[in-house]
């Protein structure tokens, strides 16, 4: 990995800046479904705490457990029993019912499968999916965001029908314009996501599209399970600000959609590089310090700001995954003196690059620097191809001459140590 020393495996440090989309928030994107956490007190308090500062507390209910109720042996005939409970409280039964269990049943080793049924049985037009909400599963194949994103997905049942749609899966948010949307459209294709749903049935529509864009690694289990079940191939398309990396996204694109996408990108790409020229103008030599927090590939953002003529002076990140190997072997030839960054390192809370000047892409960097140049992104929202090159530059643009308030941005973002 790299000789920093930063990715030993140590006590974390999590700071207040840290966090994100957490499963209750992305659970909510299926329109009509509520979430049932069967979990003990301590558990339950993190998403209650998430479901307030989102907004979505009405969608989460709880069924707490105890010791007693573990070792009665009672506990699979208590997921049924609140299950019934809570469909007698909520004004309307949703369309969708998630149950999150935490560590615990991992631990007991329940088999959901036949409560899965029996409540299926008892309450047919509900979907039941169990999901998990498990910590310690997160250095695994299948940690919770994985299945999630797997579970939400098999709720698209196999379609008779092919329209001239295209999904966007593994992001949590999309631009109502840009260059994608744009350019699908100019071919006679309309691209789709989770989030500009407010109804399941309309959200179904999704299983009748010609094409799955990944767009983040998190559903990539669930784009095999699309293609498997559904019929939907896939095309990767990683969220990435290299001219060369979209470009290639696009021609991938255009192969699996038949069509000649490519030449309709220029005046995108130019808009880009126009932006990235006024961006320089601007910043200069400034340092900046790029954040795994606000971008999903660090690496590959540092290395697109380097070859531009950016003074990149910091990548923090908890790690170099797979998908970003190369980008960091680049971007450490390009820049050799770069800082690398364990956010999550003990280290981190002595603040010691607090004394040092970086205008901050995410409020992580901006957190354990104490920069007051921070650009607030956060798991790159609303950003998409060359669009998102251009919303970017301009947030640099305003970060390096606007004063900003990191405490500000953390409380607005909804973050849950």
């Amino acid at each position: 990995m790299s000789q920093c020393g930063c990715f030993e495996q140590t006590l974390h440090y999590v700071s207040p800046s840290h966090g994100g989309w957490g499963v209750v928030r992305i659970a909510a994107l299926v329109p009509e479904s509520h979430h049932l956490f069967v979990c003990p007190f301590a558990c339950g308090r993190h998403t209650a705490l998430g479901g307030e500062m989102n907004g979505i507390k009405e969608q989460v209910s709880y069924l707490f457990i105890d010791e007693a109720d573990i070792i009665s042996g009672d506990y699979e005939q208590m997921i049924i029993n609140g299950v019934d409970d809570l469909f007698e409280g909520l004004d309307k039964i949703p369309k969708v019912l998630f149950i999150f269990t935490a560590c615990l049943d991992d631990l007991l080793g329940t088999d959901h499968e036949p409560i899965l049924a029996e409540l299926s049985e008892k309450y047919p037009d509900v979907q039941f999916r169990h999901c998990k909400m498990n910590p310690i599963s997160l250095d695994s194949k299948l940690p919770p965001g994985v299945t999630l994103q797997m579970n939400m997905y098999s709720l698209l049942e196999k379609s008779t029908e092919q329209k001239n749609t295209v999904n966007l899966i593994g992001i949590n948010t999309v631009a109502k314009n840009g260059d994608l949307r744009d350019i699908l459209a100019q071919k006679g294709y309309r691209l789709l996501h989770i989030s500009e749903y407010d109804r399941f049935e309309d959200f179904r529509e999704m299983s009748s599209s010609k094409l799955d864009i990944l767009a983040g690694p998190a559903a990539k289990m669930a784009s095999k399970d699309m293609e498997k079940n559904l019929g939907i191939p896939t095309v990767e398309g990683y969220i990435t600000y290299r001219e060369q990396d979209i470009d290639a996204f696009y021609t991938r694109l255009s192969e699996a959609l038949g069509e000649e996408l490519l030449p309709l990108t220029a005046p995108y790409r130019d808009k880009a590089r126009q932006k990235i020229a006024e961006a320089k103008a601007v910043i200069g030599d400034y340092p900046i310090a790029v954040d795994y927090q606000a971008v999903l590939r660090p690496f590959s953002l540092a290395l697109m700001l380097a070859e531009n003529g950016f003074r990149v002076a910091m990548v923090a990140s908890d790690g170099i995954p797979a998908f970003e190997q190369e980008n960091y072997e680049k971007l450490m030839e390009l820049v050799p003196d770069l800082l690398l960054v364990n956010p999550l390192h003990h280290d981190s809370v002595k603040f010691g690059l607090a004394d040092k000047d970086f205008l901050c892409i995410g409020f992580d960097c901006g957190y354990i620097t104490a920069s007051d140049k921070v650009a607030n992104l956060m798991e790159d929202d609303y950003m998409y191809g060359y669009d998102g090159v251009c919303r970017l530059m301009d947030m640099l643009i305003a970060a390096f001459n606007e004063k900003a308030d990191v405490s500000e941005m953390i409380e607005k973002a909804g973050l849950i140590i």
